[in-house]
Formats: structure tokens, sequence, C-alpha cells
């Protein structure tokens, strides 16, 4: 089988590459009756803006099944678990996630398995493919043996220091169908542009008509100017404040421009922050206050007091299932709480995701995403070295279109990598 890579920048349309090629695979070769596309990423946020674009596609009439290379890992591991079993490759618990991928790449070395996930998937969509981890890349090149192969990757975004050197990259580089993409299609604003090509050269950021740095040494400074901005140049276009780290000087930035006026006047402003679904879940589960072992009324009515209607329904019907399987039912915190990360764990794999208004964002929630305005809130304490740091703003500048502002709250920061070198 062949395996196609597209390299290429920020918004150099490796996505869009990866469907027209789709699109061009699909119309020389449908897919036969039962037949679908795997298309696999590593991040959620990642599979569902994937999942809108496979669903534009041409010729493929919703036959494709996007998922994240760990959920497919530990369905791969479920359906062979006798030959893992009999090969003594170890049974890993689904959110052992490293293991499970080692297992199913472990699998995978065996070809009548990939000729199994073929007989279903005779093509294979990798994007984001910088991020793979080597159990997770052991994987994806065990599947191109057999399966038409394309992929998108951009060495440079991955913001996981672990992967230096990345393997991934290692891999792609050795494909005879590699593909760079050179030119930049989210933006043809030159200060965007420029300041994209320096971080990504180590070279000084320069500073241009719509792209500034500003020295903010608190948050009530960069609220005002977060709120100027919004005021005077977001107006009703898409807006995403960005920060490396999410804390104190990000998160009480955010909060003073909601609640508080400028002294010209703008605001106050909502940003919401968009949180890791483990946060989520998390914050969800310390709402639940429910015996160490309760009845199914008491979970009931455990749940229904978190006022999540939607929660509580599906909660309902997992009891419901469970009352009708087993004679006396007790259930404890810990069935509880596994029952309650699954409900979340579906939801977040079927919802969509919009990045329409104004949200506030990790660097890392940001990736693959683009917005009209971007707001980038530096903190002091900004972790990582020279080259981290240039990845991070990177990551952070370039999913602005129209415009981008970086506050710095230490104004020794401006002197050193990542804005001089």
């Amino acid at each position: 089988m062949t395996v196609t890579v597209f390299s290429g920048g920020a918004g150099s349309g490796k996505t869009y590459q990866l469907m027209q090629k789709l699109a061009e695979v699909i119309a020389e070769t449908p897919l036969e009756i039962g037949s679908k596309v795997l298309a696999l990423t590593f991040m959620h946020g990642a599979r569902r803006r994937l999942d809108d674009r496979l669903a534009r596609v041409p010729g493929i009439e919703r036959h494709y099944e996007c998922a994240t290379l760990d959920s497919f890992a530990a369905r791969l591991v479920r359906r062979w678990q006798s030959l893992a079993t009999q090969e003594h490759y170890g049974e890993p618990r689904e959110s052992e996630y490293e293991e499970t991928c080692r297992v199913a790449a472990a699998l995978l070395n065996h070809r009548h398995v990939v000729l199994w996930v073929k007989a279903s998937y005779p093509i294979l969509i990798i994007d984001e493919a910088q991020d793979l981890s080597a159990n997770r890349l052991d994987v994806v090149r065990h599947l191109a043996s057999e399966l038409t192969t394309l992929i998108a990757a951009d060495e440079f975004q991955c913001l996981d220091g672990d992967l230096r050197p990345n393997p991934a990259w290692g891999w792609l580089q050795t494909q005879e169908d590699h593909v760079k993409l050179e030119r930049t299609m989210r933006t043809n604003v030159d200060s965007l542009l420029n300041a994209a090509a320096a971080l990504r050269s180590g070279l000084d950021l320069p500073i241009g008509p719509r792209f500034s740095v500003r020295a903010t040494a608190n948050a009530a400074l960069a609220s005002t100017f977060l709120s100027n901005q919004i005021a005077w140049k977001v107006r009703e276009k898409s807006l995403a404040v960005i920060s490396p780290v999410v804390k104190a000087f990000a998160e009480e930035t955010v909060m003073t421009s909601a609640t508080k006026a400028t002294k010209q006047g703008n605001g106050p402003y909502r940003v919401d922050w968009e949180q890791a679904e483990e946060k989520v879940v998390e914050a969800l589960l310390a709402r639940i206050v429910a015996p160490a072992v309760a009845t199914p009324a008491e979970a009931l009515e455990a749940v229904r007091a978190t006022g999540n209607q939607g929660l509580y329904d599906e909660f309902a019907n997992w009891v419901d299932r469970l009352i009708r399987t087993k004679r006396d039912v007790a259930i404890s915190r810990e069935m509880l709480s596994g029952a309650v990360k699954q409900i979340c764990a579906s939801r977040v794999r079927f919802q969509r995701s919009s990045d329409f208004g104004y949200k506030a964002m990790s660097v890392h929630r940001a990736k693959n995403r683009e917005f009209d305005h971007v707001v980038v809130l530096w903190p002091a304490a900004t972790p990582g070295d020279s080259e981290q740091k240039r990845r991070l703003l990177y990551n952070a500048v370039t999913r602005a279109k129209v415009e981008c502002l970086v506050l710095v709250q230490a104004k020794k920061h401006l002197d050193v990598p990542p804005f001089k070198q």
C-alpha cells in the first residue's frame, strides 16, 4: 500500500490537502459496501475537527469512522485479547494508554490482524502525526503496511519535550511521497506571517501593524488591553485568549475583563475558559455526594442534585440496565464514578466544537484551530527552554487570521527568547 505525507507550518493547508487526496483516492477506487475510512488523531479536539472536515468530502457519504488513536487501540486489544494473552503481551487497563498502544502495536505485528482491520478500513487518515509517541507510531506503521495511508504533520508544532527527537517525524521523512507545503493559507497579513517565520527560525520577533507585543506587569493592566482590543478591533469577530500557563495571571486577566469596564468605558466582556475534559469530570464528581455504597435510589438522587439533566438521564439508563441484569444492586462510589466518567467520555466523543465567539484556552487546546483575533497572555512563569517557548508562542500566534496581540507579564522577558534571540 502507499503512504502519502503532507507537512508544513500552521495554516499551510495540511488537513485540506488530506481531504483533497482522500477524495481523489475514493474517486479512483470507491469504497466497497461495508468499508469505511479510518481517521485517527491523538486528541479529542483534533478528532472533532477532523470529523467535521471528513463529513464534507465528496463521495464519502458518512462512510468513515473518526476516533482517537488510543480508543482505536483499546478496541483492537479487546477484540484480540485471546491472542494478546497467548503471546504474553499483557492485559492493560484502558486508562493505561501507552501500554494499550504497545499491546495494540504488538498485535498488529501479526499480518492477519492488520488484514482484519483492512477488511473494514482500507484507507487510513492520520492528522497531527507529530504528536504520536513511539508506541502510537508503531500502531500506525503496522497499519500503513497494508492500508492506503494519508498523513499530515508538522514537527515544530509538537509541544511534548519527551518527543525530541520526534519518532514520527523521523519515520515520515523516509516516505517517498512526501508533499512539503510552503505557503500559509490561513492569513495574508504580513506581520503575522513574519512573526511565525521568525519563531520557526529562531530570529528576533518582528513587530508589525497587526502583530504587537506589550509589557503588562499585572492582570489589571492586561485586562485593560484585552477589553480595549475587543472593543476597538474584535467586535463581532471570533477571539481566542490563549496562554501557555492557565494560572493566576491568565485567569485573573480574563476574570477582570469579565467584571470591570476600562477607563475608556470598554467592557466588561465575558470570555469563557475551555477546560480539559478531565477537569470537567473531576469538578462534576466533586459535586456528587453519595454513600460509600448506595442504593439505586440514593445514587440517582445524588446525580440529580448536580442539576445536570443530560447526565442524570444517561445515568438513569445505566442504573436501569444494572437493575435488569443483577438481582441485588448496590452501587459503590467506584461504580458511580466509573459510570459518570464513561458517560462524559461518550459525550466528548460525539460533541461538536465551535470556534465562534470569545473563548479562552491553553496553547495545547488551541492547536489546529483558527480565530480572527488572538490575544496571547504570556505569564512570567512560562516553563521550558528557549525552543519550547518558541514552539508555544508559535502555536498561539499562528491561530490568528486577522490580528494578534501578545501581553507579556514580565518586561525583562522581552529581551530573551522567544522574543529576542
